[in-house]
């Protein structure tokens, strides 16, 4: 949490933690040492907030690293103008605040560590070792008390804060979690973790204790499909900086209350501090995806870099944490100065080396997105805010926009939380501070289809500051390390945020404070297609969703390629092709335009080729199939011959003996239709097999042969003229056996012979008439 060793320690820990794409880590597995259910914490004997020891929590292990100083080696980044910057304020004028009352006060810690986030019914407040439960209305019916009552009764519970709460939206479930370091500054070291059995989190809680080696420093938390996701800062006893730790625990186990609830654990040293897990809002990604854990690099190529975890409950030992993806980022310069405050010459921390909590994740139609902050130096001796908006949809990660929010002011704007709600409203919280300004509390944000790049909405004031923080610790004036940005999931257009102020100037007697917002009078607008991605033939649902202004909404839809009009805000379409399609939605004084594709998967078309004769000396016949649009394809026969390759367009197909006994067979190209189609297309190319003959025509003038009947099913009847030599008649099945042979003798005349068919298969026979110099060939049908 807060303490420090070596400056050139710190330095040397962080260089030889290198950067590094691929971690070469086995997992760690094990189970709680402690697990029991509490009585109702409402009925519980519980611990007062109270002031407590932090004399641990400053001069030992350090929450902040110092960032690297530019121009100090040549890896490290130049002075730059970020390009990035916005320097203006929104344009739109928002809501006035829902909600804003006085959260918890000063306890003995410094910074707060101020959190909190919205369930159904209750905005769940923590700062650091204290915690308080309000209703919708901002009226505290629990609390404060301190966090370590939750576990009240388990052994090695000691209030030693960085504590973190979240909303399980999917399960209505509370997470509440902490350290616990009973024999600092030796180990071992303990995270605590509380689950609600209810939405009500005055009621009973499962409580887990999980042991650590190292101290877990700095711990935050992801709610996820499978798992309950932490990062945190390792520190070893004596030893200091040991690395990053990623942590998942069995999120279905803890739901139902097991003492078996598994910790799937990956020791790391990425080289930068505090890689945040994602934390999932409302829906779920599919089963299988893996959590997401991001950090920042600030020196030399700036960068996001984000790592898979996939834990496996099942199988433990095939859980991985690895998949490096580095998304470049536009460069900025890292905050170096502390932050300018009226009334003193101390300045307050930035903790610019790292991401802010929390990176938040949601499910949209067709993708995935992920926001997140950081604090940067915006120049002008000021801070500001970088904010990202990530995207994933069928590939990797992306930067979908991102931003300095900086307005030119001569004030700070640091330490942010930022979340995006169900439309695509993204709301940022932070402090603010300069110096001819108190600390005080401020947030803006954009909606969803407002130019990137750009914080669109008028800054709003949640608190003004009325006095500055005068205290400094080891030559730091601690400063918030972090805030609480969440999204109510009972309204979920509507924003709370959580941090810390001064009431008045002091030393440490800071103060929170407790906000919520909508966007909701900002006329805006979301558009969906629902399926987006459909078989040629059928359709898809569209709709526009209009929120504020003046609720008085028109509709007016237009495509590309053109053609399509309506003016209902749900129309249904069938587009024979992929088409983009364009809503304008109006409030009768301002026009929203947004965009959507539908994408037309067609139907599978196949062409096995024309119907061929082939001779039966030949041994193959060559194909050139034709298919498009299909998953997958292949030829097929009910032949005994088979393909060269039955998986490739060209090929050749070989002819069995059955195929030449039958004098034909069918070749069929299959193609099989792409998703969201279904079904297949059969293309049948029609193989005579024919005897044929290979006599040259001017030995045919001068050798002939008649068969009749023919068919024939008794006897048949051979007259043969032109003959000038003995020959041999022969009668050959199309496998090749000769059945019978006769010797002709030449005799200047027409030679009659016949022959008895009795007994003879139906079918196709070759008769071939063979001199020395000389063959004619014919065919014979048996009936």
């Amino acid at each position: 949490m807060k303490k420090q060793i070596l400056f050139s320690l710190l330095l040397i820990a962080l260089g030889l933690s290198s950067f590094c794409q691929e971690l070469a880590i086995r997992p760690q597995v094990d189970k709680a040492i402690y697990f029991d259910v509490s009585p109702p914490l409402r009925d519980m004997m519980l611990q007062a907030q109270g002031i407590v020891d932090k004399s641990w929590k400053d001069g030992v292990v350090p929450n902040f690293f110092p960032p690297p100083t530019t121009g100090e080696t040549a890896d490290r980044q130049p002075n730059i103008t970020d390009p990035a910057l916005q320097l203006s304020f929104g344009p739109l004028m928002s809501d006035t605040t829902i909600r804003n009352f006085n959260g918890l006060g000063a306890g003995g810690s410094v910074p707060p560590d101020t959190h909190g986030e919205a369930g159904l019914g209750f905005f769940f407040q923590v700062v650091n070792t204290a915690f308080a439960i309000y209703n919708k209305s901002g009226i505290k019916i629990f609390g404060p008390v301190a966090s370590s009552a939750v576990w009240n009764g388990m052994p090695n519970n000691s209030n030693s804060g960085d504590a973190v709460v979240l909303w399980d939206e999917k399960a209505q479930r509370w997470l509440f979690t902490q350290f616990s370091l009973p024999y600092y500054p030796s180990g071992p070291f303990y995270q605590m973790i509380a689950v609600s059995q209810t939405p009500d989190p005055t009621g009973s809680w499962y409580r887990y204790q999980y042991q650590f080696s190292d101290m877990p420093d700095y711990p935050k938390f992801g709610v996820w499909t499978d798992g309950y996701y932490m990062s945190a800062n390792r520190f070893g006893v004596g030893s200091g900086w040991q690395g990053n730790g990623a942590y998942a625990y069995d999120r279905a186990a803890m739901l139902a209350g097991s003492a078996e609830a598994q910790r799937i654990s990956f020791e790391i040293s990425i080289g930068y501090v505090s890689p945040y897990p994602a934390d999932c809002d409302d829906t779920f990604p599919a089963a299988g995806t893996p959590n997401y854990f991001a950090y920042i690099k600030t020196d030399g190529t700036q960068l996001l870099g984000i790592y898979e975890f996939h834990a496996d409950f099942t199988n433990p030992a095939n859980s991985t944490f690895g998949n490096f993806i580095s998304l470049p980022v536009t460069q900025f310069n890292t905050l170096q100065e502390g932050i300018a405050q009226k009334g003193t010459s101390i300045k307050l921390e930035n903790l610019g080396d790292r991401l802010m909590y929390r990176l938040q994740y949601r499910v949209f139609n067709g993708y995935s997105a992920m926001v997140v902050n950081h604090s940067v130096d915006a120049g002008a001796n000021r801070a500001g805010v970088r904010w990202y908006e990530l995207r994933k949809s069928t590939g990797a990660w992306s930067v979908y926009q991102q931003s300095t929010y900086a307005p030119a002011d001569n004030n700070s704007r640091w330490m942010g939380s930022i979340a995006m709600d169900t439309a695509g409203t993204i709301a940022l919280g932070y402090s603010v501070s300069g110096p001819d300004l108190y600390p005080g509390i401020r947030y803006t944000g954009r909606l969803k289809n407002d130019p990137l790049n750009q914080m669109t909405i008028a800054e709003k004031v949640i608190i003004n500051g009325g006095g500055c923080q005068t205290g400094s610790w080891s030559g730091r004036s601690r400063w918030g390390d972090y805030s609480g940005m969440s999204v109510d999931p009972a309204c979920p257009t509507t924003f709370w945020y959580t941090t810390e102020y001064y009431p008045t100037t002091s030393v440490s007697n800071w103060a929170t404070r407790v906000g919520s917002f909508t966007f909701g009078n900002v006329f805006s607008t979301s558009v969906s297609a629902s399926p987006n991605k459909i078989c040629q033939g059928t359709s898809s649902q569209l709709e526009v969703i209009a929120y504020g202004g003046s609720e008085n909404y028109t509709y007016s839809w237009s495509s590309s390629p053109s053609g399509y009009t309506s003016n209902l805000p749900n129309p249904l379409v069938s587009p024979a092709d992929t088409t983009l399609y364009f809503a304008a939605t109006s409030d009768g004084s301002v026009t929203r335009h947004d965009t959507i594709q539908v994408s037309v998967v067609h139907l599978p078309t196949a062409y096995a080729g024309e119907d061929t004769t082939l001779c039966a000396w030949v041994s193959s016949v060559p194909l050139n199939g034709s298919v498009t649009n299909a998953k997958v394809y292949g030829w097929g026969s009910e032949g005994d011959g088979y393909f060269t390759n039955a998986y490739a367009l060209s090929t050749s197909y070989v002819p069995g003996k059955k195929d030449k006994i039958n004098g034909f067979v069918d070749l069929m190209l299959v193609a099989f239709a792409k998703t969201p189609c279904t079904g297949k297309i059969v293309s049948t190319k029609h193989l005579v097999i024919d005897p044929c003959t290979l006599v040259p025509e001017p030995l045919k003038d001068a050798l002939k042969i008649e068969i009749n009947p023919n068919p024939a099913n008794g006897y048949v009847n051979f007259t043969i003229n032109g003959l000038r030599e003995k020959a041999l008649l022969s009668l050959t099945g199309m496998d090749g056996t000769t059945h019978t042979s006769i010797v002709v003798e030449p005799d200047g005349q027409k030679i009659l012979k016949q022959l008895d068919l009795t007994g003879y298969n139906k079918g196709i026979y070759i008769i071939r008439l063979k001199t020395i110099d000389q063959i004619l060939i014919d065919k014979l049908v048996i009936r």
